[in-house]
């Protein structure tokens, strides 16, 4: 068994103690609707760290992901929707989803040539447009709640066999997205080019529209994950999309991939995102301090990116040991 198959079986093996432990210990958290509100909770998480999968495998980074979510929806919903009296309620129509995505899809672009055109260290690029991403949210709405109503809620509430929408969207990018990382050529050419840089330019792998592709990807993933959420809770505030770039990056890096590349697994970022989700509900379910969870969080992420690290030292000394 490969190495990355036995993290996934492993926090596999966790994700059902932590649900085993809440369910024996929390009135209502095995309750089906419950267990259908976790998957819910969690397919903004999922879609974001199916892109994030991308990005990381190629040594990148994107910590502007929850900003392109907050000015995603901020463009849609301030270009296609009507105020309705003197308060601040959209009426929105279905115009208001390619409007997102297109956005998403043109703030993640500049990211990306940023990076590949200027140069800029990814960290350092996507530090700078978390901030300027979010500025222009705010600017668009002016900082305003906006209560929406209209076609924008019905991705978020809309239901197919008993579970939400969301969910079998975020399967379906899942399914997707790990076909495409090990089975296909550019996932392929992804994972070398996250392995040695160097040698995959030399053997004619197109770097540039490979960075390019993944930050267009992470951008049309903020984008969605504004439509499920601002769907669900049917209000449009300044704080969304806060601190979901670390959320998804934990949900990343715990589920196998590597933070310096070459390494990464659909599956396990789903099986991280699922496992945060858990965390949170239960914690809120036996009414723990809300804050708790960011702690939770943090060590979670500084745990796994320590075995990340302890593993690819082992595995650079196996190469280099000799046979």
């Amino acid at each position: 068994m490969s190495l990355q198959a036995l993290q996934q079986l492993g926090l596999a093996a966790v994700l059902l103690a932590v649900s085993v432990v809440f369910g024996l210990n929390t009135a209502g958290f095995a309750d089906l609707g419950n267990l259908r509100n976790i998957l819910l909770d969690a397919t903004p998480t999922i879609i974001g760290a199916v892109a994030m999968t991308f990005v990381i495998v190629t040594r990148g980074i994107d910590l502007s992901i929850g900003s392109i979510a907050n000015v995603a929806m901020a463009t849609a919903v301030v270009l296609t929707g009507t105020k309705v009296g003197v308060s601040v309620v959209t009426e929105t129509g279905f115009a208001v989803y390619p409007v997102a995505l297109a956005a998403g899809l043109a703030f993640g672009l500049l990211n990306g040539w940023i990076i590949v055109g200027l140069g800029v260290n990814p960290l350092i690029a996507t530090l700078g447009t978390l901030t300027l991403y979010r500025g222009i949210g705010l600017h668009l709405t002016e900082a305003s709640l906006y209560s929406v109503e209209g076609g924008l809620l019905a991705l978020g509430r809309g239901q197919f066999l008993g579970l939400g929408l969301p969910v079998w969207l975020a399967l379906a990018l899942a399914t997707g997205g790990g076909f495409a990382l090990s089975r296909s050529v550019v996932g392929r050419q992804m994972l070398a080019l996250g392995g040695d840089p160097r040698s995959a330019v030399e053997t004619g792998i197109r770097s540039r529209r490979l960075i390019l592709l993944v930050y267009a990807l992470t951008g049309i993933a903020g984008a969605l994950a504004g439509l499920i959420i601002v769907g669900r809770v049917g209000v449009l505030t300044s704080e969304l999309g806060f601190g979901f770039e670390f959320t998804v990056i934990t949900a990343v890096v715990l589920g196998g991939t590597s933070l310096f590349g070459g390494r990464g697994s659909i599956l396990g970022s789903m099986l991280g995102a699922l496992l945060l989700t858990t965390i949170q509900n239960g914690l809120n379910l036996i009414g723990a301090d809300p804050y708790l969870y960011d702690v939770v969080r943090g060590l979670v992420l500084m745990v796994a990116v320590s075995i990340d690290t302890l593993t690819t030292r082992l595995s650079r000394r196996q190469r280099a040991s000799p046979v």
